[in-house]
């Protein structure tokens, strides 16, 4: 199962939100992604969105981008808007949700490339506050379309093979479903 645009678009705007908060002192803090500063893990997000339009517009054999913290340019902001809003023009400019893109894991459907960047953006946006020091909730009702997108993949996520999340981390009993999200994702809250 994948998400839709609607989703898609309100990702965005999450990160983008904390985003926006970071200031010249955050950008060599350490993130909750142990490889990653504020800069790098900014510049991950924002290559993943500009591989979105080449994706959709039937470009094959996209790797992974390298994260290159150069490819943020001076106003990281702007640029990181710039390549959002193009991610979103190409998905409305499809037909259906449902055609196939060669994604650098393997053929998907559009839905579920969503479904990637959707998780991308939030969890994401959920480090870069916690590097910058913001206390930041997962909206519950996005957290939720990502775990009904990424529990029956649970089994994988975390595995040392995968290369994308860290182990899982058990959440509190009662926790809410941005708490489920992250610790399915390996974060600690």
């Amino acid at each position: 199962m994948g998400v839709d645009l609607d989703e898609y678009t309100r990702a965005l705007a999450v990160f983008g939100e904390q985003l926006r908060e970071v200031t010249g002192a955050h950008w060599e803090l350490p993130t909750p992604c142990s490889d990653w500063d504020v800069r790098q893990l900014v510049a991950h997000v924002v290559l993943g969105e500009a591989l979105v339009p080449p994706l959709l517009a039937g470009e094959t054999g996209l790797g992974e981008p390298d994260i290159d913290p150069g490819a943020l340019g001076p106003e990281p902001l702007a640029g990181w808007r710039g390549t959002a809003l193009a991610a979103l023009d190409a998905v409305r400019a499809l037909d259906s949700l449902d055609v196939v893109v060669d994604h650098p894991v393997g053929p998907v459907a559009a839905h579920v490339l969503l479904g990637f960047r959707v998780t991308d953006n939030l969890v994401h946006g959920w480090d870069l506050a916690t590097a910058i020091g913001r206390r930041f909730d997962l909206p519950d009702d996005l957290a939720e379309a990502c775990l009904e997108f990424w529990l029956p993949l649970a089994g994988s996520l975390g595995s040392s093979s995968s290369g994308y999340f860290a182990e899982m981390v058990e959440p509190a009993a009662d926790a809410g479903p941005g708490e489920r999200l992250l610790g399915l994702l390996g974060r600690q809250v």
